[in-house]
């Protein structure tokens, strides 16, 4: 029954990720529907307990190391790592006034005093936030192994639309959330796929990128508005995140065209990937 299974785990892996990581990360959901009135909550670790499943399963603990190595790359040229910082950053602010512009009510000063925290508040995010429970799986494991046979772009989008399901609960507890959450959700994917794939596999960037998103987007902005303007402002933040996306598309055509081919040291772990390209361009 054991080499049954991880038969399965080998041959579809991807498959075997999403099996797990849906009701790891629901759990509260899930209990919820027999037995009403506990916690509810999205366990943003559920991905990554999937992911190191599904590598001991299918490679052993020799997978787990090569899979693990993969994960702790961390060269890429210094522009790339400004790219995932920094655009979130000006998304940001580019929403906030672009919400006030289309009606919303201005922040009082008072929320612009967590400004100077935010730098303290980042590692927090990012390891109780969700991104460190989610890049090494969703990016990490998902995105590596699509990618071998699929452009960037086709990866990206087919990992993307499973992320956005995973998503479900907490978007549709935000009424009017659901639609705009798809679309950022969906470009996000492919924005940290083009990341993934520039700096020759550093999941460390989409990480970055994610955190700084969380960050700046969710606990500093997010609490300036409430009512219509907040789903105003996921509207904003849906369209500035397809209009980088598409951008990216139409810019870099690797993205399009070029099948990454991240080839496996183990049955479940991609290999590290060859040297970043640090003279690389938009």
């Amino acid at each position: 029954m054991f080499s049954r299974v991880q038969q399965l785990v080998r041959a579809h892996p991807v498959v075997a990720f999403y099996v797990l990581a849906f009701p790891l990360s629901w759990r509260g959901y899930l209990v919820a529907l027999v037995r009403p009135g506990g916690e509810l909550g999205l366990d943003p670790y559920g991905p990554l307990v999937a992911a190191v499943v599904v590598t001991v399963l299918g490679g052993g603990l020799e997978g787990l190391k090569a899979w693990g190595r993969s994960l702790i790359r961390w060269r890429a040229a210094p522009w790339l790592y400004g790219f995932a910082v920094l655009v979130p950053l000006l998304m940001t602010l580019v929403g906030i006034g672009l919400n006030v512009a289309l009606g919303a009510t201005p922040p009082p000063a008072e929320k612009w005093a967590g400004w100077a925290a935010l730098p303290l508040v980042f590692p927090l995010v990012m390891v109780l936030g969700g991104p460190l429970g989610e890049e090494p799986a969703w990016r990490g494991l998902a995105l590596a192994r699509v990618a071998e046979r699929r452009s960037m772009l086709e990866a990206s989008l087919a990992v993307g639309v499973v992320w956005f399901a995973w998503h479900l609960p907490l978007l549709l507890a935000r009424p009017g959330e659901v639609v705009p959450g798809f679309i950022g959700i969906l470009s996000a994917s492919v924005v940290f796929g083009w990341l993934y794939q520039r700096s020759s596999g550093v999941m460390l960037l989409p990480l970055l990128m994610h955190t700084a998103q969380n960050t700046f987007g969710g606990e500093f902005a997010g609490p300036m508005f409430s009512g219509a303007d907040v789903t105003r402002l996921s509207w904003i933040r849906g369209g500035l995140y397809l209009s980088l996306a598409v951008f990216l598309v139409l810019r870099d055509a690797r993205l399009r065209t070029e099948v990454p081919g991240l080839v496996r040291a183990s049955p479940t772990g991609p290999a590290p990937l060859p040297a970043p390209i640090s003279q690389a361009t938009v």
